[in-house]
């Protein structure tokens, strides 16, 4: 887990990101004892996450949460797509390096690449064409 600043500079928003895997997630709804869960009260959850310092991080009410996508299968997208890892990684913009790292599992990325994965997974024409530079662009004059 992450503590920081949205820009960085002292007295900006504070923001908490949580980055877990698809594994790690399925793992941890496996463990849920559900039936204890269900016969629980609201308040008797609310005091058993306040018991628990691992369970809640404090942050200031008006902090509004980042969205991070979970981690997509990069190897599994790419293959839906029929694409390399060397077509995958320059039609979308990343390093081959870093393609082959995701899906070797040695590196997750980072919220923004996250959610060009979570879009490219979802629309992956409509990112072809915003990255596709224009047909017909006029030449710039040059000036006089």
């Amino acid at each position: 887990m992450r503590k920081g600043n949205v820009s960085g500079k002292s007295g900006a928003r504070k923001f908490v990101r949580v980055t877990v895997t698809p594994e790690q997630a399925q793992k941890a709804l496996r463990s849920i004892d559900w039936k204890r869960v269900k016969a629980m009260s609201e308040r008797e959850i609310e005091q058993n996450a306040l018991d628990d310092p691992d369970s809640i991080v404090q942050v200031d009410e008006a902090t509004e949460p980042q969205l991070v996508p979970p981690m997509p299968d990069v190897a599994v997208l790419r293959r839906r797509l029929k694409l390399s890892q060397a077509e995958f990684a320059n039609r979308f913009g990343f390093s081959v390096a870093t393609v082959r790292n995701w899906e070797q599992g040695r590196v997750m990325a980072d919220g923004p690449a996250r959610v060009l994965l979570t879009v490219i997974a979802n629309e992956p024409q409509a990112v072809i064409r915003a990255l596709r530079p224009p047909l017909h662009s006029k030449p710039k004059k040059k000036a006089a």
